[in-house]
């Protein structure tokens, strides 16, 4: 009997489902027509549009609208420009952080390390003119020469670094083969005994 009372509960929620179905089907229009014409209308159903709904660009001086957005513009774009002028050193830090785990023994990883700050360095410098492209219509020299100065500070610190490592000659020893010998012109003879 249990399995007569399980099959009978689902044909009744079978029988539900349907109904409820066909209550749908007749509840629901054949075809929606939307109306967007009259949207943009303020006040339509009595209502205000709420506040800062519509909202313009204009100050309210219409007179000097074009001059200030010309002088906004050049703001904006000397912005930009400081900011690429310093980006070299945005990716110093990181650099900075690998050549001091790095340690100061010449090691092949220390190297590749080294090497691949140089190759950033150098591309950094490669790219002096192309990156203030985009700012044509400002004056970017000393962008330019801020942009200079901290790869230039970069490559000073790398430069050091790679001297503390004896990467570079800077000492006397390693010249000592271009130090000539000298010549002697007195010469000692005699008889040992």
């Amino acid at each position: 009997s249990s399995h007569l009372g399980s099959s009978g509960l689902c044909l009744s929620r079978c029988a539900a489902t349907v109904l409820a179905r066909k209550v749908m089907a007749q509840d629901k229009p054949q075809r929606l027509n939307w109306d967007f014409t009259n949207l943009d209308v303020g006040g339509k159903a009595g209502l205000d549009d709420p506040i800062g709904f519509r909202m313009t660009m204009d100050d309210g001086s219409s007179g000097s609208k074009g001059g200030r957005s010309k002088t906004t513009n050049q703001d904006l774009l000397t912005k930009k420009a400081w900011e690429t002028a310093i980006a070299p050193i945005q990716s110093v830090g990181m650099n900075l952080f690998m050549l001091w785990m790095s340690g100061s023994s010449p090691g092949i990883f220390n190297v590749m390390i080294l090497g691949y700050c140089l190759t950033t360095i150098v591309s950094q410098y490669s790219r002096l003119n192309s990156a203030f492209i985009p700012f044509k219509t400002i004056d970017t020299s000393m962008q330019k020469l801020a942009y200079f100065g901290l790869c230039s500070v970069s490559l000073g610190y790398l430069l050091w670094h790679m001297s503390g490592m004896g990467l570079l000659p800077t000492s006397s020893g390693d010249w000592i083969a271009l130090i000539h010998d000298p010549e002697v012109y007195e010469v000692a003879g005699g008889v040992t005994m």
